[in-house]
């Protein structure tokens, strides 16, 4: 248990292509993940990773695409590039013509608590989908 909280607190921010989360599913992790992410995240992405605005995307369907691979490597090779994506994300921010939609937070938070973060979003469940867009509600109601 020392040794996790050492390796989440004090590991380097060296986000390299192929980093694989290595608190991946550690009920540690995610019990300091939920703190993080309560404290740094929770005002864009919503109360326990459940309510994200038009501008902070649901971040619990980062892995919908790997889920349902069934070639257990390829599966393995789509979590490591979405683990990729998501240090770079969360180390570089988030700017779209010249519009900061989410600061850097490499000065902010170290990559163990990074890695905690992803895998306590990583423990909350999925939204039910979406049946209806806002389109077909506005079109009912006339």
């Amino acid at each position: 248990m020392h040794r996790l909280l050492l390796l989440l607190l004090f590991s380097p921010l060296a986000a390299q292509a192929g980093e694989t989360n290595p608190v991946r599913g550690d009920p540690a992790a995610i019990a300091l993940g939920a703190q993080v992410f309560q404290a740094n995240c929770a005002r864009c992405h919503g109360e326990q990773a459940t309510g994200p605005s038009a501008e902070a995307p649901d971040l619990r369907r980062l892995n919908a695409f790997c889920q349902p691979l069934k070639d257990g490597a390829l599966q393995a090779r789509c979590l490591q590039d979405v683990d990729s994506y998501f240090m770079m994300a969360v180390t570089t921010g988030k700017v779209r013509a010249g519009i900061v939609y989410m600061p850097p937070w490499r000065d902010v938070l170290t990559a163990g608590e990074i890695w905690a973060v992803r895998s306590f979003i990583e423990s909350r469940p999925l939204a039910a989908p979406r049946l209806k867009t806002s389109v077909d509600i506005d079109h009912a109601a006339h």
